[in-house]
């Protein structure tokens, strides 16, 4: 585990567990180039929404209604790849490559292969050997916003987030990173460029996306708050997956803070999104923002209990597919709570009860917009190798 990927870690951006879990079956490939891993998981779940109705929002994929009430194959992950050096003072190269099969594989537009199968990255690492290290990604990488991860076995929750929803997926594109070691504050900044705002390229026009993100991690002189990281990020282009090439920019802010408390096990984070989608003589405008709270407790080495709370609001149809009144904007309130227990080696199983309500009065939780509230149960394995 790296220094970085320990502060996340740490943090609980990442619990403990699934990296302990991913580093455990991670394995040693052999190639020509010495240091190849293979690794990947398989993840299943099975959901139920109580009333039989399905909920009428969300792109999460056990909240989307094309994966409730039912079993589902969530993602089949196979990667090849190999990290950089941890010695920044020397010329390192590495490369990522993952290939997904299954339901996740169709929130990948530029990385789509066919339906059910995609790349999630196809990246190459390369570290100039400048102070700290200076890394460049060039390739098909995950966005560098947002709480959670595509990857399911790194988030505290089964369900994503409404704010996971108002974030791009994935860039086209280059990204250059540095980390400034100040006193032990380590401060990382990020900036690049893509394609697009998500996925594919802006027509045969010179437009490009732009990235850009700040973390802070606090050192051990900081006593239980060591780990703690501070994360904030934009990205800003045109959105051709969702609004067309000719469509002014859209643009997400978000911003983040995860931090242990003086509590064995327990960690605390919050997050916000801001997503704005612009608007001229052809194209209406947008904006939604999501606010969550996540609270983890890691009871034993294998049990583990994680709550997230969230608020979100935005244009009507920013979550929403059914209404009875379009002038009313989406509001949510939600709850999620998770249990997790690792009873097999490299396999995480996990249980999950969700409610969501809508605050707008419209009724808008199920599909045929008939209740303001929708309850939810989700079990999901996966195994990590």
């Amino acid at each position: 585990m790296n220094k970085w990927t320990l502060a996340l870690a740490v943090a609980g951006i990442i619990s403990t567990a699934a990296v302990v879990t991913a580093e455990e079956a991670e394995n040693q490939a052999l190639t020509a180039v010495s240091g190849t891993t293979i690794s990947g998981c398989v993840d299943v779940s099975m959901n139920w929404q109580f009333g039989d109705l399905k909920t009428s929002n969300g792109r999460s994929l056990v909240n989307n209604a094309n994966h409730q009430n039912g079993f589902n194959v969530d993602a089949v992950k196979i990667g090849i790849g190999k990290e950089l050096e941890e010695d920044a003072s020397v010329w390192s190269a590495g490369y990522q490559a993952d290939l997904i099969f299954g339901d996740l594989a169709n929130i990948y537009s530029a990385g789509r292969l066919s339906n059910n199968i995609a790349l999630q990255n196809a990246y190459v690492d390369l570290r100039v050997p400048i102070g700290n290290g200076l890394d460049v990604r060039a390739g098909l990488f995950e966005t560098i916003v947002g709480y959670e991860s595509d990857d399911a076995y790194l988030n505290p929750n089964i369900s994503r987030s409404y704010g996971y929803d108002l974030e791009p997926t994935h860039h086209g594109g280059a990204l250059a990173s540095y980390h400034f070691d100040l006193s032990d504050w380590i401060l990382g900044v990020h900036a690049g460029i893509a394609n697009t705002y998500t996925g594919n390229r802006s027509s045969d026009s010179a437009r490009l996306a732009y990235l850009g993100a700040l973390n802070l991690v606090f050192p051990e002189s900081t006593g239980f708050l060591e780990g703690t990281e501070i994360y904030g990020g934009v990205v800003s282009g045109v959105d051709v997956d969702n609004r067309g090439y000719d469509a002014p920019n859209t643009a997400n802010y978000y911003a983040g803070i995860t931090l242990p408390l003086p509590v064995t096990g327990l960690r605390l984070g919050f997050s916000y999104d801001y997503r704005h989608e612009g608007s001229d003589n052809t194209w209406d405008g947008s904006w939604a923002d999501a606010y969550a709270a996540y609270l983890a407790l890691d009871v034993t080495e294998k049990l583990t209990l994680a709550n997230r709370i969230e608020y979100a609001n935005g244009k009507a149809g920013t979550w929403t597919f059914v209404a009875n009144d379009w002038s009313k904007e989406d509001e949510y309130l939600s709850d999620t709570f998770t249990v997790s227990y690792k009873l097999w080696e490299n396999v995480v199983t996990r249980a999950e009860f969700r409610w969501d309500h809508d605050l707008s009065g419209d009724h808008r939780m199920v599909d045929n917009a008939s209740r303001a509230n929708a309850f939810g149960i989700t079990g999901n394995i996966i195994y990590v190798f």
